[in-house]
């Protein structure tokens, strides 16, 4: 893709010649350039996505023009280079390109917005992020629904979608597993960007990531009940075998505490970048992935204080001391039984269970490309972990922590897992996607797909997913 080009004037002025390069989407006055790139709501967020073609010396400004915090970090730059972070900005940032070679950076707090700067170069095309031009190609499921139905409802946030009228991007959409049709599409104005989602007492709670709030809807009707504030960027809310609900805020790197009024009743800080976090079968401890800090916590939610508190990608670092590592873990899973914490690292691929009472590291394996979410099955023998990067799924043995099976063709952007019974008896694992249009579902007996659930075809963003009765 090519954002610049150059064009040439001739410039009289008494006798002498100057040669001025002006660029599309910047400029350039007697060796000064700048480009601006508009950080937005809807994808590809940061627009334009890729700079190349870019002289040393441009600066660039990145404009703030969402409400939400969207901070700018370089994942890659040139050996030697230090690393670019912005912190929180409220209105614009600016970094001067100097350095000959390719950047990669994100929003650490919503690591799929991910823009690319060429200086001096092109910027090669697997740097590129898949979805620059938006949106994606649309594909057909690869097969039909499962033969077997399943039990109770599927509520799956579908972040990207952005049907028309709808200022903010982002449904909720209700599937029967019964019949696998679609129920209903919530659209209600007050969803933005709906990232993960939680039942509560009939209510479906969800976190609003773009936002400062929460949603809570009713069970049955899809009504909106409340609109809880909460704190800077909600990203995952759980409140499994406790009488609390717990929303982890990635952009005040903390967790708010509610009742079951979904009255806030404290925050607890959190080391930095909280995002998911899951608990164990009686609800006693909590594990958490803190994205930007690289870390993984557990917590005692009697006390809801911290119990073990380990890094996760340090092996990476120290290899090459000019490469800036961020390991991104986003979401920290847990054991039933509340004796092992696992994660797995978007930007290294690696998958680490940790031993909570003894504090140690029992394992760490290399898993694929840009694993997300690492849920236990129901019955305890596994960790399902969806790689966003190859469109698979991990299955991984809670006995050895070793690789069972990669099961492909969850398609590209898997994402999100949650399990639900069969009609037969068993269990189904349904496994969401950002950039396919559909739910695969996975036959647990078997570890087999059994079929997939098509959703409208711009139901872009399938990341939060939930089975409720």
């Amino acid at each position: 893709m090519k954002i610049f080009k150059s064009q040439k004037f001739l410039i009289l002025t008494g006798g002498l010649i100057f040669i001025v390069a002006l660029v599309v989407g910047g400029f350039v006055f007697f060796g000064k350039k700048s480009v601006n790139v508009d950080i937005v709501d809807d994808p590809p967020w940061f627009q334009p996505v890729v700079l190349e073609d870019v002289k040393p010396g441009t600066k660039v400004t990145w404009h703030l023009k969402s409400p939400a915090v969207h901070p700018v970090m370089s994942l890659e730059t040139p050996t030697g280079t230090p690393e670019i972070h912005s912190g929180h900005f409220t209105d614009t940032f600016s970094y001067t390109f100097d350095k000959l070679g390719v950047y990669v950076y994100i929003c650490p707090i919503h690591p799929y917005m991910k823009g690319v700067v060429g200086v001096g170069q092109k910027v090669p095309k697997e740097k590129i992020p898949a979805w620059a031009d938006w949106p994606p190609d649309y594909k057909e499921p690869p097969a039909g629904t499962p033969e077997i139905p399943g039990k109770g409802k599927i509520w799956l946030g579908a972040q990207f979608h952005k049907p028309s009228g709808k200022e903010k991007p982002g449904t909720l959409i209700v599937i029967d597993a019964s019949n696998w049709k679609i129920e209903k599409i919530i659209e209600d104005k007050t969803l933005n960007n709906p990232h993960n989602l939680w039942e509560v007492d009939e209510k479906i709670v969800v976190a609003n990531w773009f936002d400062l709030y929460i949603s809570v809807f009713d069970k049955i009707t899809g009504s909106l009940e409340k609109h809880v504030w909460v704190g800077e960027s909600p990203a995952h809310v759980h409140a499994h075998g406790t009488d609390k609900l717990y929303v982890t805020l990635q952009g005040d790197d903390g967790v708010a505490i509610l009742d079951k009024n979904f009255e806030v009743l404290t925050k607890i800080r959190a080391p930095k970048g909280p995002h998911g976090h899951w608990m164990s079968a009686d609800g006693k401890r909590m594990s958490l992935a803190s994205t930007e800090k690289g870390m993984v916590t557990v917590w005692d939610t009697d006390t809801d204080k911290k119990i073990l508190e380990e890094s996760v990608g340090e092996e990476m670092i120290g290899h090459d001391q000019d490469a800036h590592t961020h390991s991104l873990p986003l979401m920290a899973g847990i054991t039933l039984d509340g004796k092992n914490a696992f994660t797995a690292t978007s930007n290294t691929g690696k998958f680490y269970v940790f031993d909570i009472d003894n504090n140690k590291l029992v394992k760490s394996i290399d898993i694929g490309s840009v694993p997300i979410q690492t849920v236990p099955s129901p019955d305890g023998k596994y960790v399902l972990v969806p790689l966003t990067g190859s469109g698979e799924v991990v299955v991984i043995s809670t006995k050895d922590w070793g690789i069972v099976k990669k099961i492909p063709g969850a398609g590209f952007g898997a994402h999100g897992v949650y399990f639900g019974e069969k009609q037969d008896d068993g269990w189904y694992a349904y496994v969401s996607s950002k950039f396919a249009t559909w739910v695969t579902v996975i036959e647990m007996d078997k570890l087999e797909i059994a079929g997939y659930i098509p959703l409208p075809k711009d139901a872009w963003g399938g990341q939060g997913i939930l089975v409720v009765k």
